[in-house]
């Protein structure tokens, strides 16, 4: 994967420079450190600072098609290029290079704008269309690479990530209230909202078709749609070898590249099936990876060195403590480009720094299988609905029903109980606004999509939208990943898996109070059984509080004058939360409680580091 960006003149009056795309991927640089190009048409700009994994010789971006009728430039890779390419030389499509990507060109020609249904990968797409004027913008199916666009000054303005976008003068800094209150209340920011006003990121399995002084159109290609009539029951061992069986193929999928591969190991069991199956079924040597953190009760080394030894892979590991988590919370802040309400992304930080120390230049997680196959405490919750359902007001029920699609359906949180929370940590100014920008306005998801579906496919297609493509892939994985110009891949999100895993009855995957049962089947005989009998452990890192007593609650990033600055937060209300928080006794409940210091010190830092107005 790579870093693109580009400039399409909406206006048909300005002249776009080399000078103006060099800016942008100056500032993303760390995306693709083995090479640079730009590519100036009439009216359009292209950029690519290239990630080299397959063609290493022939591989710089931007590419061409025969006719040099369409220029392309993507970020990502097309794990089923190969079967596409031979498909496509059939048809009498002539190639130029080796590399993936170029399967895009003449699936465009062939297909039209359906083009990304064939893909099976992780990609941002920008391709120009020189006989129809027009440029189209693409993000994968799942959301793994993200993409983000804005209008100013009739400027069509696209790039991996925001901070390019900010190198163009015509681009206003400003907050945006929207996301912090997403923040607030969600797992992080949805697309299309950013934290940057007029900013947008396009969201997973869209694409944008901008024409010349026309409106942008923005069209949705795939979703992942569950049935809401349960599947035909095939039996437990056809489901336990169909899933071995296009696991083995996805991991294999991603292992292709010409440049050394390794893995995560985090003790938990989604990457160890990973590990364990390229141990057991691929790869004879390989580099795995993990974070200690430092305190006891989040330390999950001892199941770290379990799968290291199984697979006996060459490991680096690194120690994540209290100091090392407030030593590169600015530098994390500045890469995510988003608040934060955990500290784990510098794990993930540190871990890519890791990795950018070895031969690997890519790496293979366990993300994804949370989602898909009831990993979060939620889906536990959910066998209780009938007993919380006499707890619920009207008020909370219509809420549901408005975001969720059902009165009875809880999210995470009591949302109106946590507004009222919220209230107080807003500044008098914000408060008075929250009504047109608030969160709850209207549902960050398509309703439509969840209505009559079980409380299991409801909150797996919720968890996807809200928490998988853009926390935990976007400002959690790909940017923590590039910031040490690594690229994360995910063999749990391949498109024909996960179509196969929607199919799978609810049953199977949480069975009575197992959570992941049909996953752990499929590990038996190849995961280790201490990782397979393990309770779901959610990964953490240290929180405020243990920040604010070393430092007797004086913190830059929490100070008076800051606070004041700012205006989006309650002086009072945080020098409260501090006191709070340096009591002997406090403690937060990791993943469960808000860490709500957190999230006003990192969306300060934010709003410092990008000189943005609130």
């Amino acid at each position: 994967m790579c870093g693109i960006c580009g400039i399409f003149d909406n206006t048909g009056s300005r002249l776009i420079t080399s000078e103006m795309i060099n800016k942008m991927l100056t500032a993303i640089r760390h995306r693709g450190p083995d090479g640079s190009q730009t590519k100036i048409m009439p009216g359009v700009g292209f950029g690519f600072n290239r990630l080299s994994f397959i063609d290493l010789n022939g591989g710089m971006q931007p590419i061409t098609n025969e006719d040099d009728t369409l220029t392309l430039i993507c970020n990502g890779e097309i794990f089923n290029y190969r079967e596409l390419r031979s498909e496509l030389i059939a048809l009498g499509h002539v190639f130029k290079t080796q590399t993936d990507v170029e399967v895009i060109l003449h699936l465009y020609e062939e297909h039209g704008l359906d083009f990304p249904n064939k893909l099976n990968g992780q990609f941002a797409i920008a391709l120009y269309d020189k006989k129809e004027d027009q440029l189209i913008l693409v993000r994968d199916q799942i959301g793994i690479c993200p993409l983000f666009y804005t209008v100013a000054d009739g400027q069509v303005i696209f790039c991996s990530e925001i901070k390019g976008i900010l190198e163009c003068p015509w681009v206003e800094r400003k907050l945006n209230l929207k996301a912090v209150d997403q923040l607030m209340n969600y797992p992080g920011v949805v697309s299309p909202e950013t934290f940057f006003d007029g900013i947008r990121s396009l969201r997973a399995g869209h694409l944008l078709v901008i024409k010349r002084h026309q409106e942008i159109k923005d069209i949705e290609y795939w979703d992942l749609i569950y049935n809401a009539e349960e599947e035909d029951d095939k039996g437990e061992a056809y489901y336990v070898e169909k899933l071995r069986e296009m696991m083995k193929e996805s991991i294999k999928r991603r292992l292709v590249a010409d440049v050394p591969v390794g893995f995560y190991v985090s003790g938990g069991l989604d990457s160890s099936v990973v590990a364990c199956y390229i141990g057991k079924f691929l790869l004879d040597s390989y580099y795995s990876f993990s974070a200690e953190i430092g305190e006891a009760d989040l330390d999950e080394s001892r199941f770290q060195k379990i799968v290291k030894e199984c697979v006996n892979s060459t490991h680096y590991k690194t120690k994540v403590g209290e100091e090392e988590i407030w030593k590169n919370l600015y530098d994390v802040v500045y890469h995510a480009e988003s608040g934060l309400k955990e500290s784990y992304d510098v794990a993930a930080f540190m871990l890519s720094s890791l990795v950018q120390q070895s031969p690997a230049k890519a790496v293979l997680t366990g993300q994804g299988s949370d989602e898909f196959f009831c990993g979060y405490v939620g889906y536990m919750v959910d066998l209780f609905r009938e007993m919380q359902k006499g707890k619920m007001t009207k008020e909370e029920c219509e809420i549901n029903e408005r975001l969720w699609g059902d009165p009875y359906f809880r999210y995470e949180r009591n949302h109106p109980e946590i507004r009222k929370i919220h209230e107080t940590v807003y500044s008098d100014r914000v408060r008075g606004e929250i009504d047109s920008f608030s969160a709850f306005k209207t549902s960050p998801i398509n309703v439509d999509r969840v209505k009559g579906l079980s409380s299991q496919k409801r909150r797996s297609y919720i968890d996807y939208k809200l928490r998988l493509s853009d926390h935990l892939l976007t400002e959690h994985g790909d940017r923590m990943f590039f910031s040490h110009s690594v690229e994360g891949r995910h063999p749990f999100l391949d498109r024909d898996l996960l179509e196969f895993v929607k199919t799978i009855p609810d049953k199977y995957k949480m069975n009575g109070a197992k959570e992941k049962y049909i996953l752990k089947k499929a590990g038996e005989g190849i995961v280790p059984d201490e990782i397979l009998k393990r309770r779901k452990f959610p990964f953490q890192a240290p929180g405020m509080s243990s920040m604010v007593k070393k430092a007797n609650g004086e913190i830059e990033f929490l100070s008076d004058s800051l606070i004041k600055k700012y205006d989006i937060f309650d002086l009072n209300k945080v020098n409260e939360m501090k006191k709070v928080y340096l009591a002997d006794d406090f403690r937060l409940m990791g993943a469960y409680e808000i860490d709500y210091l957190l999230i006003v010190m990192t969306v300060t830092m934010l709003c410092e580091r990008y000189g943005l107005k609130a």
